[in-house]
């Protein structure tokens, strides 16, 4: 995957701009939408701000249900500045696995691009790698135990699921697709059955979980990983109570540079070779994540030495799906 860069301000150094193997372009700082909050108006405000600071990659999802706040502020931030096409920002959305049937696939995408007010998106994932039944509005069905039920043959074989995206991908609806949470047995099978390749496997990357097998597969394969939670989130490792964000080593290299732990952890990942995807929903921290930093290799190898050997998952909800996308991981 070649790199080159575009200067954007204020950032401090240039954001860094990813080729994936279709050729599109997508920058690899973006900023991600999904708002824990869920009060009205709170993604609008950030997606604003990120505007403003100087993102112009935005990750969202159908799962969010919050594309029609950023489509507004997508549609308001560009009438005010004209300057900025639409072609100039990447938008990326996914399908939740309730809608993993083709025609729901079908569906997931055009109510998204309907929500977001655009014609396509520059990239569409399958968020999740099962599939799990829907209501008649096409809500999640749980079952009696309030979990996902899940379609078990689908899950099995989501090559209906990929072949929709593909044919979307076709129709100039998306510019690329890819998946989402995949580990390296999912992605070995998709790539047996898949006509166009996954340009991107979104997934949980932070020095408490560098995922660094992964990450190589992913390249290996001309599959651009791109990293959710790259702060680690506000969770804490269960057998220590250490915090990503509150690490003192980490803190001491981000004090020795003179740059905020955000910063370092978002430098760190963009040296890795992937994208990126911090999300706040305070203006000022948004506009400080924005301004990306160089480290040197003292430096990246002192954050390597401290993700080195760990393997802590925070994001896993297989609580509130019933089903495991990472099984694999508790039986090694």
């Amino acid at each position: 995957m070649a790199t080159h860069t575009t200067s954007v301000t204020p950032s401090s150094i240039p954001v860094p701009v990813l080729k994936l193997n279709n050729g599109v372009e997508m920058p690899a700082l973006g900023f991600g939408t999904f708002a824990k909050e869920g009060v009205e108006g709170k993604t609008y405000e950030a997606v604003m701000a990120a505007l403003d600071a100087g993102y112009r990659h935005l990750d969202c999802a159908w799962y969010y249900l919050n594309e029609d706040e950023v489509g507004t502020a997508l549609r308001e931030w560009l009438d005010k500045n004209p300057e900025v096409k639409r072609e100039d920002l990447f938008i990326t959305t996914k399908v939740w696995p309730h809608l993993a049937e083709p025609d729901d696939v079908e569906w997931s995408l055009n109510n998204s691009l309907q929500m977001l007010g655009t014609d396509y998106v520059d990239c569409f994932l399958i968020h999740w790698p099962f599939a799990a039944e829907r209501t008649e509005d096409r809500n999640v069905e749980l079952g009696p135990d309030g979990k996902y039920i899940i379609k078990n043959g689908l899950t099995e074989d989501l090559s209906p699921t990929w072949r929709t995206l593909e044919k979307l991908y076709k129709l100039g609806k998306a510019r690329s697709i890819g998946v989402s949470n995949w580990t390296i047995t999912g992605l070995e099978r998709l790539l047996e059955y898949a006509e166009i390749k996954p340009a991107i496997n979104q997934v949980e990357i932070h020095p408490f979980l560098p995922n660094s097998e992964l990450i190589q597969y992913c390249m290996s394969h001309n599959i651009l990983p791109v990293a959710y939670s790259p702060l680690g989130s506000q969770h804490q490792v269960p057998t220590t109570g250490e915090k990503v964000l509150t690490h003192p080593e980490l803190t001491s290299i981000a004090t020795k540079k003179g740059i905020s732990l955000v910063q370092l952890l978002v430098a760190w990942g963009l040296k890795r070779g992937y994208a990126v995807l911090p999300k706040s929903g305070n203006a000022e921290r948004i506009k400080s994540n924005f301004c990306l930093v160089e480290l040197n290799e003292e430096d990246f190898e002192a954050v390597n030495k401290i993700a080195e050997g760990r393997h802590c998952r925070f994001v896993n909800p297989k609580e509130m799906f019933g089903y495991d996308v990472w099984s694999e991981e508790s039986t090694k």
